[in-house]
Formats: structure tokens, C-alpha cells, sequence
């Protein structure tokens, strides 16, 4: 079954499912994880069996949002620390910058791994990444794990199985070594296809242009497809912080239907979510999954520009460029909204 069908269950019916049951999870990110330990926890005790986790590319997990003392936000969410990253139609100085200052960003990834392997057992389990911390936080792929998860590994009631390949087979899971998995419950948690979800609502010939012509849904401001009419998606695009995106996206897209303000041509569009795409892949390879974290805060100065609201949120400079950015700070008054 699904993750989402999972989700579904009612707390006792989930229960049943797991409790006594070989439960086998596919994937290592949050969805997975949180499986992973439920049925962990579900197989307490006499006759409970261990889950098995299997594992075809790792990514990066925290334990929490502090490393070596210091607050995470500090590395990739604020003004200070975004300004290291590549954005869309940076300046030529601005691009200087970030050549010269590449060096000091593996740094910070270099850091942040050395606290994460040093805190959690992911060398033991033989599931430290093999790419760099940057990679996943630029691709949305992060996950903080649960404080009691490696304990559960340590006991035995989570393993790992680290695959490029499986199928089913009579007696659960095959894997591409020809060895098996005995599994009475297998639960896909790999993520869902969004754009096929999209596709079997969307007529033709807009069903054909979803993803045209990169491969990707060329969203401008991560809302509006240049190529389909009368249509806006809204928590589509991935970020940091999805609820605020997606609140910030809505109250633009809102404004945009009572005229406020104009949209720019489909060249024009389309290019300037090209040179999104340019940044995201050179950010990380899981690019695919349209996440604009590395430049989170310019897409909200972007919409609130359009808006023709002031981007600038906080009470003096310090705290702009120093400060996180949070959905408090776009709470707009009425006279801003007028």
C-alpha cells in the first residue's frame, strides 16, 4: 500500500496492520522514517517483528535545528546567509560573489555534516550520503528524524537494506543481488506523482504543455504556467517553509484576479523561470523536485514587489538581513492591502 493510503487508517486499524507483521518500508525520507519507527513501536514487545527499512538513495537527516550551539536558520535562512546562493537574474557582482564565496558554502555544508555524523549513527547504519548537506536542503529533501529512531535501529526493530533495485516476489521482496525479504505488510513511501495527478484533470492540448518545455512545470512565481490559461497552482513549488509560500502565492494570486497588477509577457515568464531552473541545478541534482529553498526569501520579495507591497519586513536593517524570515512577518495591515 501507499503512504497516503496509510494515512487514511484510523489509529487502531494501523495498529492491526503493523503489530506482528514483517512491515518492509520503501524510501528513507520524513513519510518513510515516521513508518519506520510507528512500526517499530506498533511490534513492542512479544511477537513483535522489526521493520525493515529499504534504502535507495540516502539524503540527509537532523536531529534537530541546532548545530554545534548554533541555530540553523543562520546557515540558509536569512538575507545574510541566502546572499552566498545563486539566484535568478543576479547582478554581474552579485555572480562574482558567489564564485568567490563558494568555497565558504561547502564549509558551511562540510559543518553542518560533521555535527550530523557526529550526533547520529548514519555511518554505522551505512547511511551517510554520499552527496553533499547543500544538495538536499536546496531540493527540499531534508528530514528531521524522531529522537527515539536510532534507538529502536540499536534494538534491532529497525534495519536497513540499502538497494538500487527491487521487485516483489512470492515471499515479499526480491532485490537486485537475488536475495529476499520476507514481508507480510510493504508500504510505499517514495513520494507521489503530483504532475500525473494534474494531467487527468487538464485537457488536452494544455496536458501536453504541463511540463513543456524542460521537463519541468515552468511556474512563474510559482503559480502561474505561462502556457495554461485562466489557471493558477498553488503549493506546487516546493520551499522551506511551504505554508507560508503557499499563503504568500494565494494572496498574490488573489491580487492578480482583482487586476492589481499585470503579469509580464510568456517570453518573459518563461525566461525567468529558466534562470530558476538553472539556479536549482546547479544547487543540487535532485533539481526535479522544484524547490526554491537557496532563494526563498528574493521569491517573496519578488511577489511582494508585483504586489506592490515593501519586501522588507522587519524593523531595522540588522534584523533584515540577520533575522529568519517567518509567516509573521507577512502579515500585512490593512492599509497595505488596500
Amino acid at each position: 500500500m501507499h503512504s497516503m493510503d496509510y494515512c487514511k487508517l484510523e489509529k487502531e486499524e494501523a495498529l492491526d496492520l503493523l503489530r506482528g507483521k514483517k512491515v518492509a518500508v520503501i524510501g528513507f525520507k520524513k513519510s518513510a522514517i515516521d513508518l519506520a519507527l510507528e512500526s517499530a513501536l506498533a511490534n513492542r514487545g512479544e511477537g513483535g517483528q522489526a521493520c525493515t527499512m529499504v534504502v535507495r538513495t540516502t539524503h540527509w537527516v537532523i536531529p534537530h535545528y541546532w548545530v554545534w550551539g548554533l541555530p540553523f536558520f543562520l546557515f540558509y535562512s536569512t538575507i545574510a546567509a541566502q546572499f552566498l546562493h545563486d539566484k535568478p537574474n543576479r547582478s554581474f557582482l552579485r555572480t562574482l560573489f558567489c564564485l568567490l564565496f563558494s568555497l565558504l558554502r561547502a564549509m558551511v555544508s562540510k559543518f553542518i555534516e560533521s555535527y550530523v555524523t557526529w550526533k547520529l549513527p548514519l555511518e554505522k547504519y551505512g547511511l551517510k550520503p554520499d552527496h553533499p548537506f547543500e544538495e538536499d536542503y536546496a531540493s527540499c529533501q531534508m528530514a528531521i528524524i524522531p529522537e527515539n529512531f536510532f534507538e529502536e535501529a540499536d534494538k534491532g526493530m529497525i534495519r536497513f537494506k540499502k538497494t538500487p533495485k527491487w521487485c516483489f516476489c512470492d515471499e515479499g521482496i526480491e532485490f537486485e543481488d537475488g536475495t529476499t525479504l520476507e514481508a507480510d505488510v510493504v508500504i510505499l513511501a517514495t513520494g507521489y506523482d503530483g504532475d500525473k495527478k494534474l494531467k487527468a484533470i487538464i485537457p488536452e492540448p494544455f496536458r501536453s504543455w504541463l511540463e513543456f518545455p524542460w521537463g519541468l512545470m515552468p511556474l512563474y512565481r510559482g503559480t502561474i504556467h505561462p502556457l495554461i490559461p485562466n489557471m493558477g497552482f498553488v503549493g506546487y513549488v516546493q520551499s522551506n517553509s511551504n505554508v507560508r509560500a503557499s499563503e504568500l502565492r494565494s494572496m498574490w494570486l488573489n491580487r492578480l484576479m482583482d487586476e492589481k497588477f499585470k503579469l509580464p509577457s510568456k517570453e518573459k515568464m518563461l525566461y525567468q523561470f529558466y534562470k530558476e531552473m538553472e539556479v536549482m541545478k546547479k544547487s543540487s541534482r535532485f533539481y526535479k523536485n522544484h524547490c526554491i529553498s537557496t532563494f526563498s526569501i528574493q521569491h517573496a520579495d519578488d511577489l511582494c514587489n508585483d504586489m506592490g507591497l515593501n519586501p522588507r519586513r522587519k524593523s531595522n536593517l540588522f534584523l533584515d538581513v540577520f533575522c529568519p524570515y517567518g509567516s509573521q512577518d507577512y502579515r500585512f495591515d490593512q492599509e497595505e492591502t488596500k
